[in-house]
């Protein structure tokens, strides 16, 4: 039985991609209300993305007040701020500290070239990012900002993460967090910070004049709510504002994620798996490890897959569109008639192997080119086939990404998942059978934004610190058990879908080349 909400409340904000959200959570993480507002996206050329810092606080306001509005809590019984954002999506100020333009979104990916020269480089700071160049990371969004729009770059006075801008708009203080710079710009504390000499290597020797002095860990303070903003809001002035990070690191937290070997799944249109170890280590495959990016003494690993829940929208929308009135005739989802219809398809989906590189590979190959790809059709295939492999798929590049952890002596324990995908029984039985471990669920599927109350309550000073914050304030609500026979069974299957790679990985890149020359 859940006990009711009390004060003291913190308030928690999560910047994702395509919104902002504000929930008010109490100290045993039970959510009292959540407010939510969508903000643009702008795509002016082929691999940008970018995005209006003023419609990002256009929303977060109508965010916070649509939350408050719907808890109807005193506002004095409010302890504690945090935010948490996506990761690497930039922000260039003025000398005033205005935003220079559109924020470049972390999807962003013009500076492929960049990423292909700086990784060419070799430079001992790349340990971060064996798998191969990404352009969605700091350094070659600032070389192409350089080269290709020189005024902007020299009139950047700051740089900020999304994360950072939130915190200087609630606070007016300028800082990076540890979470996001130690993943995504280098920054590498047991080596005493920035690496300045790969800077100037790859030509960016001004670059670390453009960072805030001060670089806080998650939870530190940053200082209380402005008066102004705190009018805005319709929130006392003073309230603290604790450093924030990364939207999908910040959900570990979210997840319960604290001890060496657990690994964290959110599960939405992309997924990201990260887990804890004690020692730093780097390989192919991965993205990390990140020291102290979470929790102090350990060390962040981090692999992804870029299109998973977006390959079921995609399927459903062109796919299912026969479905929807027979779903809305029963009072269902159209995803639980598609459920239904898969579940009665055995494992294996009658031949059929998908490949989940919709939009490319994040790990364990790090491959812009790749793409999907649906193999071993024939007259019996159906919807029902088909939706159960585009899910199996998934599940398999899951475990491609936990092989390669393993490969490289990485043993992970627990896995925590969260999100959208969460709310399918048998898209969660898929992957414990595939990966041949139990799977638990969160109660809260909004981790990341129960992650920021975690890091509120620990900079208000409610909870003493991360690990405790977390374990008082997350519950697991079901576990899913594999089957031991249907693991051994799928184990075939996830080599046809690693061979697929191998197999078409040349085939894609020449079609990639050919789209982007058109």
């Amino acid at each position: 039985m859940r006990e009711e909400p009390r004060p003291p409340y913190v308030l928690a904000i999560d910047a994702g991609t395509e919104a902002i959200k504000a929930g008010l959570f109490d100290l045993n993480g039970q959510r009292v209300a959540m407010g939510a507002r969508a903000y643009p996206t702008t795509f002016p050329a082929p691999g940008w993305a970018e995005q209006a810092p003023d419609d990002w606080w256009t929303g977060l306001v109508g965010a916070v007040q649509d939350c408050l509005q719907a808890a109807n809590v005193t506002p004095d019984d409010i302890a504690g701020i945090s935010a948490d954002a996506t990761t690497c999506t930039l922000v260039p100020l003025d000398a005033a500290g205005r935003p220079l333009g559109r924020a470049l979104l972390w999807m962003d990916v013009r500076a492929a070239a960049q990423a292909q020269r700086i990784f060419a480089t070799g430079d001992p700071a790349l340990r971060y990012c064996l798998a191969g160049a990404n352009a969605e990371w700091m350094p070659p969004k600032m070389l192409w900002l350089k080269e290709h729009e020189p005024e902007r770059y020299a009139a950047t006075a700051t740089l900020l993460e999304f994360t950072d801008w939130i915190a200087y708009r609630l606070t007016g203080r300028l800082t990076l967090n540890l979470n996001t710079v130690t993943q995504r710009w280098f920054y590498h504390k047991p080596s005493g910070g920035w690496p300045l000499a790969f800077f100037a290597a790859i030509g960016l020797p001004d670059l670390a004049a453009k960072f805030p002095a001060d670089i806080l860990p998650l939870g530190a303070p940053v200082g209380g709510l402005s008066r102004e903003v705190a009018a805005v809001l319709g929130l006392p002035p003073g309230i603290p504002v604790a450093a924030g990070g990364g939207d999908a690191f910040v959900g570990l937290l979210g997840q319960g994620v604290t001890q060496p070997g657990d690994l964290g799944v959110v599960m939405g249109s992309s997924n990201v798996l990260s887990a804890l170890a004690t020692e730093e280590i780097h390989f192919p495959g991965i993205f990390g490890s990140f020291p102290d990016a979470v929790i102090p003494g350990l060390n962040l690993v981090e692999g992804g897959q870029v299109s998973t829940g977006s390959v079921l929208a995609w399927f459903k929308r062109n796919f299912a569109t026969g479905a929807a009135a027979e779903a809305a005739a029963r009072g269902i989802s159209v995803y639980q008639l598609l459920d239904e219809e898969a579940a009665q398809t055995p494992p294996g989906a009658e031949g059929l192997i998908v490949l989940d590189y919709f939009q490319g590979n994040r790990t364990p190959h790090t491959d812009s080119a790749a793409r999907g790809a649906i193999w071993g059709l024939s007259l019996q295939s159906g919807r029902a086939q088909v939706f159960r492999a585009l899910m199996e798929g998934i599940a398999y590049g899951m475990e491609d990404i936990l092989q390669t952890f393993r490969g490289h002596g990485f043993q992970v324990g627990r896995i925590i998942a969260s999100g959208g995908a969460t709310h399918s029984p048998l898209f969660m039985q898929i992957y414990a059978d595939v990966c041949g471990q139990p799977l638990q669920i969160t109660r809260e599927p909004e981790a990341s934004l129960l992650g920021s109350a975690v890091v509120a309550a620990v900079g208000a000073g409610l909870h003493p610190d991360l690990p405790t914050a977390a374990q008082r304030m997350v519950a697991i609500e079901r576990q899913f058990t594999p089957d031991p026979q249907r693991h051994a069974e799928y184990a075939f299957f996830v080599r046809q879908y690693q061979d697929t790679y191998r197999q078409l990985r040349d085939l894609m890149r020449k079609m990639s080349e050919r789209q982007i020359q058109k």
